[in-house]
């Protein structure tokens, strides 16, 4: 598979970011951390799985790749979730605070997409997650009147916020070949840059064997994830540039693409909004100050 030549970081348990270290025995295959087994306890891989068997999905929660913004608690000195050489443009994995440099950017294949209206109470409210509104219920809101448009943006009759949301389920590859399942949360003036997404990959055909076209399947494209600068009469900010690479190569990580896909079609995944809206810089409102929705 081919991979952009990037340096992929990570925060150590102090949330500095440092490279990532290697050593002489892998621990864990390719789906996932490629750390060194300590000489110390070499019979380890003996317990494989132990102490999970009593989990299941409701005992995870997908790590969303989120952008860090010039806002985020993470570029904060004074804040406790501040992280020592981040950046704003830089991304970072919630679930373990791992960094990937702006300069550097990830690659991602893309597993699975669903469109869904999050409910956020105001941030003078204290702010906070209240749920998933499928879209069809809030086209029938809009029509009672308990969903307005003001300004572009949609609130509910008491004032809550209603965000149009493009989530995208997400193999993130590291440089060194390892990967992890994470989600993408587009939005606000990022939904333009789904669309397009969306379009690419739906209207992109190959042949197969036999010569016949096809279109293959959106895990069948492996893409470069990078931030650029944004800015409109509100603000300024960090957005996507997504930038497709080719085709998926590695064996291992589209079967791995295959089963994800199966997961968020057939049985759903987990996603802890509040944790990406915690990066975002705009609290847990789920709103973002420098964008227009």
């Amino acid at each position: 598979m081919a991979t952009a030549k990037k340096t992929t970081t990570k925060a150590s348990e102090s949330k500095e970011v440092a490279t990532r270290k290697t050593g002489t025995a892998a621990a864990t295959t390719k789906g996932g951390h490629n750390d060194a087994l300590p000489a110390t306890i070499p019979d380890m891989a003996q317990f494989s799985g132990a102490g999970m068997e009593n989990t299941d999905r409701e005992s995870f929660a997908i790590p969303f790749l989120a952008v860090i913004q010039k806002t985020s608690p993470q570029v904060d000195k004074d804040s406790d979730q501040y992280i020592k050489g981040v950046e704003a443009g830089d991304l970072l994995l919630t679930s373990s605070n791992e960094v990937f440099k702006d300069e550097d950017g990830v690659d991602v294949v893309f597993c699975g997409y669903r469109r869904v209206f999050l409910r956020w109470a105001p941030i003078d409210e204290g702010g906070g997650f209240k749920g998933e509104i499928p879209v069809e219920e809030v086209a029938i809101m809009r029509q009672k009147g308990k969903v307005v448009e003001e300004e572009g943006r949609l609130f509910a009759d008491n004032g809550d916020i209603i965000a149009d949301t493009r989530i995208h389920y997400v193999m993130v590859v590291r440089e060194d070949g390892t990967f992890t399942p994470a989600v993408m949360s587009l939005k606000s003036t990022q939904i333009k840059k789904s669309k397009m997404l969306m379009t690419q990959i739906q209207s992109y055909v190959a042949k197969d064997g036999a010569g016949k076209a096809f279109t293959p399947p959106s895990f069948g494209h492996i893409f470069h994830a990078e931030t650029l600068a944004e800015s409109n009469d509100k603000g300024s900010w960090r957005g996507w540039k997504l930038t497709r690479k080719g085709f998926v190569e590695d064996a291992e990580l589209f079967q791995a693409a295959i089963e994800f896909h199966k997961t968020v079609v057939n049985e759903g995944v987990k996603v802890n909004y509040e944790a990406e809206a915690a990066v975002s810089g705009a609290g847990l409102s789920g709103d973002d100050d420098d964008a227009e929705i």
